[in-house]
């Protein structure tokens, strides 16, 4: 029998550091962003609605954000924010800047935001459009 609750390591993509630099003006190595199963089991925990919604989108928000911000609230970290196809809102995919020990960078967060607070991020200047490549 299948457990259907396991959860796998996910490698949605190359974090996008040409859109990154353009548009936020941070240098970062190229490189794989990873969703481990430590920061799936919190996302989980957290945002269990949201999760099984935007699993099967985090390639189209990691390799082509809509908008992407540096909170400074949380040093070391973006934000990687896309639309899905028939919700209202985004998606938001908090991304370290950081390589981990193995190279990758890592999914810190994920979870749906509403389109008040997608207005108020870009209102603030925390998230800005992604300038073309």
């Amino acid at each position: 029998m299948r457990n259907r609750n396991r959860i796998y390591r996910i490698f949605p993509g190359d974090l996008p550091i040409a859109d990154i630099y353009n548009t936020l003006g941070i240098e970062v190595e190229a490189g794989q962003v990873v969703f481990s199963e430590p920061a799936q089991r919190h996302a989980l925990r957290r945002h269990p609605e949201d999760i099984p919604i935007i699993t099967p989108h985090l390639s189209t928000i990691i390799e082509n954000p809509m908008y992407m911000g540096d909170d400074l609230n949380n040093p070391g970290k973006i934000e990687l924010v896309s639309r899905i196809p028939g919700r209202r809102g985004g998606a938001l995919v908090a991304v370290s800047v950081a390589p981990n020990e193995d190279g990758f960078y890592h999914i810190c967060s994920a979870y749906l935001i509403s389109d008040s607070e997608l207005d108020k991020k870009k209102h603030k200047q925390i998230l800005k459009f992604v300038k073309p490549r």
